[in-house]
């Protein structure tokens, strides 16, 4: 089944997952969830992410990662950057999220990024999402 917003379906996803408490949630493979999710480990809000083949389709597998009370590292995700509605910002005007707890994820030039990367590399770009 082919959907429109892959990048919104990852994050529900992932979202879903933590509210059941699962280890591992599958989520189509697509070049920008597989970037937005080295991210997200680069940051330390996942344990790790896989490619896998299951019935002929690629998949990524993400192992989430828990604290020590069993409450999930990512507490919120927010979409900002819709299909409808792409919102755009200069690395001036990022800004930082939950006293820097949490980050934002934007598509830039320079790749696909967290809002500290584009701040060091002095790139804007379309913000994706935010996650804390």
């Amino acid at each position: 089944m082919k959907t429109t917003d892959s990048i919104a379906d990852l994050l529900v996803a992932i979202k879903n997952a933590q509210m059941r408490r699962k280890k591992d949630v599958f989520v189509p493979f697509s070049n920008m969830n597989n970037d937005i999710l080295r991210v997200l480990k680069q940051e330390g809000f996942i344990a790790d992410f896989d490619q896998v083949t299951e019935d002929g389709k690629q998949k990524i597998v993400i192992k989430l990662l828990y604290r020590k009370d069993g409450k999930p590292y990512i507490r919120n995700i927010k979409r900002i950057s819709k299909p409808s509605l792409r919102k755009y910002s200069g690395y001036r005007q990022i800004t930082k999220k939950k006293n820097d707890y949490g980050i934002t994820i934007l598509t830039t030039p320079k790749g696909v990024i967290s809002n500290k990367e584009a701040r060091n590399l002095k790139v804007g770009g379309e913000i994706l999402c935010e996650i804390w």
